[in-house]
């Protein structure tokens, strides 16, 4: 199982997603490994961080795939 981490590149914070609202173009954080989405093939993630790129989150954050 895979999650996804973010890391702001201006305040070093660091947290995991949670969700991903299409509709809404934006992700919902968490503090929590445990409460994060859970993937079931990097290559899901690694798509999912391409349509966090395409709402314009990746301006602010970086993104990495974790194996759980």
């Amino acid at each position: 199982m895979f999650v996804i981490k973010w890391t702001n590149k201006y305040s070093g914070e660091t947290g995991y997603v949670e969700s991903i609202s299409t509709k809404e173009q934006h992700f919902v954080n968490t503090y929590d490994i445990d409460s994060a989405k859970r993937y079931k093939s990097a290559s899901v993630a690694k798509r999912m961080i391409s349509s966090l790129e395409s709402f314009g989150e990746a301006v602010n954050n970086d993104f990495e795939i974790i194996s759980i």
